[in-house]
């Protein structure tokens, strides 16, 4: 019977954990349309005070590069606890340091988008929730309405999200 010799347990341990994760998953309505994020294209970074959440369409990671423009999502906050719910409405969006910024038609190998969106911080409609946090996983939701540089706006709506703080 071949064993494994017990100088390897650390690195078969470390690579179940490296299994251990969470789907992560992000949708919304983006002006009419679905914007949907998969596993790979999310990305949710917790530090002290503040968290950065960051969504690409589903499919953005493959390789090849999709030969298709890709639409980014990328929200940065303060007020955030580590494991603790959070609740963010238009008050504490219009005097706190969010960024919310949604980029549309992103060239696969980079370049500037099409399109590219702000949170306009006057709005009522900006809401963002951390509804429940188990340990590193993160389940919340979102609205927003956002504005490009000539004042066109684009309204994020039915947000929601389960992501996983992957730092190690």
């Amino acid at each position: 019977m071949n064993r494994l010799p017990r100088s390897a347990l650390p690195f078969v341990l470390l690579a179940s954990l490296a299994h251990a994760e969470h789907p992560q998953s992000l949708g919304a309505r983006v002006g009419d349309a679905a914007f949907e994020s998969g596993d790979a294209e999310i990305t949710f970074i917790a530090t002290r005070g503040a968290f950065t959440l960051s969504a690409s369409t589903r499919g953005a990671s493959a390789w090849p590069p999709p030969k298709t423009r890709v639409d980014r999502l990328s929200i940065v906050c303060d007020g955030f606890v580590d494991g603790q719910p959070l609740r963010l409405d238009h008050a504490a969006f219009s005097r706190s340091t969010c960024s919310v910024v949604f980029d549309r038609g992103n060239k696969p190998m980079g370049g500037a988008p099409d399109a590219s969106f702000h949170i306009d911080k006057a709005s009522t409609d900006n809401r963002f929730e951390i509804t429940a946090a188990n340990g590193k996983v993160y389940t919340g939701t979102f609205s927003f309405v956002l504005v490009d540089d000539a004042g066109a706006t684009l309204r994020i709506a039915e947000g929601h999200f389960e992501a996983e703080d992957r730092q190690l």
